[in-house]
């Protein structure tokens, strides 16, 4: 016995749609196309709270004493691409060595203060994938 169609209301079909549209914007922040470092550092205001991908070599690497003591987890580290440098602020040390060319996917943000410490030009990774 076949069924018939099931019909959905106007109202429902708009909300699904909006859910759709919403999870289409939101869903992957960090799968863009990959950000030239210099393009950051020469225009830190238009990419200020948004997530992009971005290449370079990791050097620097410390623990993250920026909330008054070392977390045995955070790390800092410079990412730098020619002339740029920017700081990555990770929540896992990453697996690379230093000196490693890596891609950080993460949230930028043009000034950061935690204690008495000022960042500029800062990448809040989600991800640190060596290359």
């Amino acid at each position: 016995m076949a069924q018939a169609p099931r019909r959905y209301s106007k109202s429902r079909m708009k909300l699904i749609l909006l859910a759709l549209c919403l999870l289409a914007a939101f869903a992957a922040p960090g799968s863009g196309e990959e950000t030239a470092a210099i393009d950051i550092v020469r225009n830190p205001s238009s990419y200020n709270g948004r997530f992009v991908p971005v290449r370079g070599a990791m050097i620097n690497v410390q623990p993250d004493t920026s909330r008054g003591m070392a977390s045995p987890m955070a790390t800092i580290f410079n990412l730098v691409a020619g002339p740029a440098i920017l700081t990555v602020l990770s929540p896992v040390p990453p697996a690379c060595p230093m000196g490693s060319a890596v891609t950080v996917d993460g949230r930028i943000v043009t000034m950061a203060q935690t204690r008495q410490q000022i960042y500029t030009n800062l990448i809040e990774a989600t991800l640190v994938a060596c290359r």
